[in-house]
Formats: C-alpha cells, sequence, structure tokens
C-alpha cells in the first residue's frame, strides 16, 4: 500500500471516529464497514446532485442511461481480467471512448440535433460487448449481478479514494463549463449562434457522466446509479425556480437520501433482515421526489386559488363604484328635476 492510500485510510479512521460522537451518526459511524458506504453515497449525492440539474436542464436522461450501459464493457473488463480492485481504472479508461463515440454519434444527424436513434446504437453495443466479455471466462453470472446492482458495504479504502478522484474530475469538467452548459440548456439556438462549441459541451458533460458512474459502479451498481443521475436534478426541477437554489436543492436529496437510505439499515426492526442498502437508498430518494411533486402540486393549487380571489376582488369594487355612480347621478337628475318642479325633496320613509 502506498504512502497516500496510507494516508487517506488514517484520515477517513480520524473523519469515522469523530463522527461516532455526532448524534445521527453514531449508528454509522460505530463500524468502518458502515462508515465507508455513508462517505461513498454521500460523495456520489454530492456529485450527481451538480451533474443531475445540468442533465435535467438539458432533458439529456436517456443519453445518461446510455453513457451508463456503454461504461459495462470497462467494468466486465477490470472485474474479470484484473480483479475489482481494477474496476474503477478500467472503466474510466472505457468511460472516455464511450463518451467520445456517443458525442460523436448522437450528433450525426442532417438537422444537427442530437440523434436517439445514435444514442440508442451505442447503449446497445456497448452492453453487449460488455456482456460477452463477462461470459468470456466462463459462467460469472454471481459477479455479473454484484456489477448490476452494486456490492455498496463492500467498499474498500482504496476503492473509494479512486470513486474520489474520478469525482474530483467530473466536478471539475461541469464547474469548468457550468456558465455554457446553462446557457446552452436554455437556449440552444442562442448558443449556436454565439459561438459555443455544442460538440465540446456535449463531450464535457458525457464524460463527467460517464465518470460518475464509473465511481459508482462497484459501489451501486450501474442499474441504479441512473437514479442518481436523474432523481436529485428532477426534484430540484420540481421544487427550485433558479438554477443555483436547484443546485443545492440536487445536492440535499443526493446527501439526504444516501444518508437516510443507510441509516434504514441500521433501524432495530430492520436491523435483523436482508435488505439491499443501494436499493434502499434509491427507493428513499424516490420517496422524495414523489412528496416534492406532492409538495408542488399543492402549493400550484394554493397559488390559483389566491390568484382567482384576488382577480375577483377588483371586479367586485369595480362593479360596486360602477352602482354607486349610478345611484348619485340618477339622484342628481331627480333633484334637478323636483327643483325644476318646485318641490323640495324629501327621504323615504322605511316601512317599518
Amino acid at each position: 500500500m502506498s504512502d497516500a492510500m496510507t494516508l487517506f485510510s488514517q484520515a477517513l479512521e480520524q473523519l469515522r471516529l469523530a463522527a461516532v460522537n455526532v448524534p445521527g451518526l453514531t449508528e454509522l459511524a460505530q463500524f468502518p464497514f458502515l462508515f465507508r458506504p455513508l462517505v461513498m453515497v454521500v460523495l456520489l449525492g454530492v456529485v450527481a446532485g451538480v451533474i443531475g440539474v445540468i442533465v435535467n436542464l438539458r432533458s439529456a436522461e436517456f443519453s445518461a442511461e446510455a453513457m451508463v450501459h456503454a461504461v459495462f464493457p470497462g467494468i466486465v473488463a477490470g472485474a474479470v481480467y484484473w480483479g475489482i480492485d481494477a474496476i474503477i481504472p478500467a472503466a474510466s479508461v472505457v468511460a472516455v471512448a464511450a463518451a467520445l463515440v456517443l458525442t460523436i454519434v448522437s450528433h450525426r444527424s442532417r438537422r444537427g440535433e442530437a440523434s436517439e436513434a445514435g444514442t440508442a446504437v451505442v447503449l446497445t453495443s456497448f452492453f453487449s460487448i460488455g456482456l460477452i466479455l463477462s461470459l468470456a471466462k466462463g459462467d460469472m453470472s454471481g459477479q455479473l449481478e454484484a456489477l448490476m446492482f452494486g456490492r455498496l458495504l463492500e467498499v474498500t479504502d482504496e476503492r473509494l479514494a479512486q470513486a474520489f478522484i474520478v469525482c474530483a474530475i467530473a466536478l471539475l469538467l461541469i464547474v469548468a463549463t457550468w456558465k455554457e452548459q446553462v446557457a446552452y440548456a436554455f437556449d440552444r439556438t442562442g448558443a449556436r449562434a454565439s459561438g459555443l462549441r455544442i460538440l465540446a459541451l456535449d463531450l464535457v458533460l458525457n464524460t463527467a457522466i460517464a465518470a460518475a458512474v464509473v465511481s459508482a459502479s462497484t459501489a451501486v451498481g450501474i442499474l441504479l446509479v441512473i437514479g442518481y443521475l436523474v432523481i436529485p436534478g428532477a426534484t430540484a426541477r420540481v421544487l427550485a425556480s433558479r438554477v443555483r437554489a436547484m443546485v443545492v436543492v440536487a445536492i440535499a436529496v443526493g446527501v439526504g437520501g444516501g444518508y437516510l437510505g443507510m441509516l434504514l439499515m441500521v433501524l432495530p426492526e430492520t436491523l435483523d433482515k436482508p435488505i439491499s442498502p443501494q436499493a434502499t437508498v434509491a427507493l428513499v430518494m424516490t420517496g422524495i421526489l414523489l412528496l416534492a411533486v406532492g409538495v408542488s402540486t399543492a402549493r400550484e393549487r394554493l397559488d390559483r386559488i389566491r390568484h382567482r380571489d384576488h382577480s375577483a376582488q377588483p371586479v367586485t369594487v369595480a362593479a360596486a363604484s360602477t352602482m354607486a355612480g349610478a345611484e348619485a347621478t340618477a339622484d342628481r337628475a331627480g333633484g334637478a328635476e323636483d327643483s325644476a318642479s318646485g318641490v323640495t325633496p324629501v327621504a323615504k320613509r322605511s316601512r317599518v
């Protein structure tokens, strides 16, 4: 083990010992095999939250799904030929190639728009290559299942350190092109007219998505990692209207969903039951999304009721003013006629 890896393990252990005394983290920080997955889901929540906002704004969910499957050959090759600790390095190489191919193929259309047909071809082709590689050394169904659904509780210090590096690269790519990505998301025609390199922006986004997939592959699995890329951004789109607020909400959903999913595992009611932590995390985030949709729907209904009441009130006031004006005009006209005839007007008697 290298000196850098030793320092990382020591720092992680010191962080775990400090978290033991923090309320809400004690149950998860008591054991290293629970604390490492917690750090992993928090890391993925931050990175996927930022990337997920751009994915949602650009409606690139299908491209994200394609990239998830396109990285699969590298994940399989690393696990089958060099061991599970080589998954992230091997998948990183394939991820760069997959991002390049997906970006080029998706733009091969006459109108210059991203082609979903090309994206589907890349998805199918790369995933098929991964299946062939997984069967090249015999029956690898057990390892294949682990790659599909992940093994969150088996995260090691080395894999966590590799995930930190890959996630840092993904964040740097998105942050460096953040303004251009947002501009392209809101006005694609204007972005092209202003001279932005659309192909380069797509390549950066696909590479960042691939990096997030690679970092999460051994922990969450390639089938559930799409939830990290889509659900936080979708929830942020429902609850927030500004991009900065969307980023904050998306990170909160990603980190909070990961924390609550891990916390459900150590409850007394679920401690002795077989529960998939990565599936629990995905379901918690889905529940947060559904709750956000319900809150947003209720808020919109209240706004419509208030708007209707405010719209009706000026009409009522205007009608009352019109009637009062008409009565005053009639009284003046009646008074003038009485004066002309020599009769002094008197108030009407009450019938009571």
